[in-house]
């Protein structure tokens, strides 16, 4: 029991863990490879230690969210790690749209996992951190394969390439922080209603698309692992070829519906996928 840990007014304690959101470059349900960039929005978590038990609130862009399975998982994963006994309250703040692609989950565990952490007073290399929330993310089902590429530019930003299915990265480069605009249609994907789909006819074209992202042309890779997925899913993908004929670089994030457009002129992007559904703008990072 840690009832001794909980001393402080749950008004005065200060953001214990933050991470962000990202935009994929290869997704991995074909290979169990893949590969995303970290972008600017971002998930802030404060929590504070009790005996048993969840409790919180959570607000994702300023509306009360009330699935709390995901942390619920980031507090067994930790407990059965360190055999320890303990609840958590939490505060979660988040700016990412949930079940559209970004990443939201692994923005969440990331965050969560080390605030919690923190509190406990346990010290961990920072990959490990990430190992944690990507354990926690499995057990939640929030992911098919880890998403530990997903997690990995969430926590350390930049292009990041893994095995998922190994848990090992294969590439980091920072990568220049330019603007980028997300389309965020109104219908929701959630992972878990993807089960049982065959990716893997997928893979002899996804695998060619990972090797120009390994050879550093990202770019090129994440419109090609677009219009792949895009398709595949069978999403509209008329903002994507419109955004191209912008002389942007765009694709489709994750499992979707979220699509994203790198631009150096970004309100051409703006003005263009407004017919779409939501827009926003923020940077990678």
């Amino acid at each position: 029991m840690l009832s001794s840990c909980v001393k402080l007014p749950w008004r005065h304690l200060k953001v214990k863990g933050k991470a962000f959101s990202a935009v994929t470059v290869i997704n991995a349900f074909a290979t169990g490879k893949g590969g995303a960039i970290g972008i600017g929005l971002k998930v802030s978590v404060r929590v504070k230690l009790t005996d048993e038990g969840v409790s919180g609130e959570i607000f994702v862009r300023g509306e009360k969210f009330e699935d709390f399975s995901l942390v619920k998982a980031v507090l067994e994963t930790i407990k059965d790690k360190f055999g320890l006994d303990f609840g958590v309250k939490v505060k979660i703040d988040s700016e990412i749209p949930v079940g559209k692609g970004l990443k939201s989950s692994s923005a969440v565990a990331n965050a969560l996992t080390d605030a919690i952490l923190k509190e406990l007073k346990i010290e961990l290399p920072d990959i490990e951190v990430v190992r944690l929330g990507v354990e926690a993310s499995k057990r939640a089902g929030v992911t098919l394969t880890g998403a530990f590429d997903d997690a990995y530019a969430s926590y350390f930003g930049g292009l990041c390439l893994t095995d998922n299915l190994k848990l090992e990265l294969l590439k980091r480069e920072e990568v220049e922080k330019l603007p980028v605009v997300l389309l965020i249609p109104k219908e929701t994907l959630l992972t878990s209603n993807l089960r049982g789909r065959n990716f893997k006819v997928l893979a002899p074209y996804v695998e060619e698309a990972f090797k120009l992202a390994l050879r550093g042309e990202w770019k090129k890779a994440l419109v090609l692992n677009g219009l792949i997925y895009g398709s595949f899913l069978g999403y509209n993908l008329e903002p994507i070829t419109k955004a191209l004929g912008a002389e942007a670089v765009a694709g489709l994030s994750g499992k979707g519906p979220a699509m994203f457009a790198i631009a150096e002129e970004p309100e051409k992007i703006v003005e263009t996928w407004r017919d779409y559904g939501e827009v926003l703008t923020t940077r990678l990072r």
